[in-house]
This record gives structure tokens, C-alpha cells and sequence, in this order.
């Protein structure tokens, strides 16, 4: 349940995940948590569980979101492979919430079955979780957009160039009011998740999804326990 202390809103993440969230909510939720998660690792500690109840998120009175991960421990050995499983679980963590399949998935599952989870992903973030959860690329979703967003200035750069070569007047990148020109506010959106007019198929896919993992998962123990009959 919902709580407000010392003027925080706070709340476990299966309990906020209960309630309806834009993607651009559920974007803004992510980036904190890997912003919280890079903050661990650099003063040494890395996550030991990613149980949404055992999660804390909230609002503070100038609202910002917060994210509290409960269980810690010191990262004193091993340290790149407990960054690499934690990105790792983190980026499943949160194709399981948009999906609405956190229950039931598997990681095998999800990496045969990737590309069925490509309707709940925000378009301009498909990329980076194809690389974490199907390639085991490892890297933050905060810095994977820092870089992403650095290649588009530099095409956009490029190409104003090429611009000015053929034209007298020329193009400015940043208005010399000092307010970010259009073509500034559109890399800008890259941080945002594009709006889709897909939602009656996503709605149909979840429970479509949900229904195939937990059948999997049941004939599973069934085929094995048949095959030892004999």
C-alpha cells in the first residue's frame, strides 16, 4: 500500500506495477532503477534479488522517483560477472513488467521467443534488449542511450554540414535565443517511447504469451516423468 513518509511517496514495485502506467511512466521508472543499480556497483555493492516486493519506488515532494533496492551485498570478488547478472536480470525484470508475464518467464523462453515480446517495448529500446537478453551484451540502458543519442548529433551534425556546403544562409543547431532548435527536441524524444496504435495486440499477445509459458512449463515435468516410465 501506498505510504507517505517524511514527504516520500513510496510503495513496493509490484505494488505501483498494479495500477496503469504510460510506457513513458514505466520508461522514466527504468531509467531510476539503472541509474540506482550504476550507483550501487560504483561504491561496491551489486543486487541480490529483484523480487518486485522486495523493491521499494517512489515519488519525492518535488516529483522525482527514487528506487530502493533491499537486498545488497559487497561486491568483493567476481565483480564483473555480478555487474554483468545484475544488468542482465534487471533488463528481464522489466520486459517481464511490461509484458505482465514476470510470473511465468523463463530466460530461455524469452531468448527463443524474443521477438513476440517486441510489442510491449518501447521502438526506440527493442535494440537494447535484444543485445542484453538474446546477444549477453552487457551494459547500462542509461548509457546505452547516452550513446545512442551521441551518434544521431553526430549524423545530424554531418548533415547540417553537408547543408551549409550547399546553401548561403546556412542552419543553426542551437537558436542563438539559446532554446534548443527542432531538430535538438527531436533527439531529445529519443529518451521517450514512441507511441504505438497497437494496443489491442499487445493486450491479445500478453495473455496469449502468459498461456504458452505456463503450458511449457507444465509439459516440461510431464514429458520427463513419462520418459522415465520407461
Amino acid at each position: 500500500m501506498r505510504e507517505k513518509v517524511d514527504n516520500l511517496y513510496k510503495e513496493t514495485l509490484k505494488e505501483w506495477c498494479s495500477n496503469y502506467h504510460t510506457d513513458n511512466e514505466f520508461l522514466k521508472m527504468f531509467f531510476t532503477m539503472d541509474n540506482t543499480m550504476k550507483y550501487i556497483h560504483n561504491n561496491g555493492y551489486y543486487i541480490t534479488n529483484f523480487n518486485p516486493k522486495n523493491i521499494i519506488v517512489g515519488i519525492t515532494s518535488n516529483d522525482e522517483n527514487y528506487v530502493i533496492f533491499n537486498n545488497l551485498d559487497l561486491m568483493d570478488e567476481d565483480v564483473t560477472n555480478k555487474i554483468n547478472n545484475n544488468i542482465y536480470n534487471l533488463a528481464f525484470l522489466e520486459i517481464g513488467l511490461l509484458s505482465e508475464t514476470l510470473d511465468y518467464l523463463r530466460p530461455d523462453f524469452l531468448k527463443a521467443n524474443f521477438s513476440q515480446f517486441k510489442v510491449f517495448i518501447p521502438d526506440n529500446l527493442v535494440d537494447y534488449y535484444k543485445r542484453v537478453l538474446v546477444n549477453q551484451g552487457h551494459f547500462y540502458l542509461t548509457d546505452y542511450l547516452e550513446t545512442k543519442n551521441k551518434k544521431e548529433m553526430a549524423k545530424l551534425s554531418k548533415s547540417l554540414d553537408d547543408e551549409n556546403k550547399g546553401s548561403s544562409q546556412g542552419h543553426s543547431y542551437v537558436k542563438t535565443t539559446g532554446h534548443y532548435s527542432k531538430e535538438d527536441n527531436n533527439l531529445m524524444e529519443l529518451a521517450l517511447p514512441q507511441k504505438k496504435d497497437n494496443d489491442i495486440a499487445a493486450f491479445v499477445t500478453n495473455y496469449a504469451l502468459a498461456f504458452v509459458i505456463i503450458a511449457s512449463s507444465l509439459l516440461i515435468p510431464i514429458i520427463a516423468f513419462l520418459l522415465g516410465q520407461r
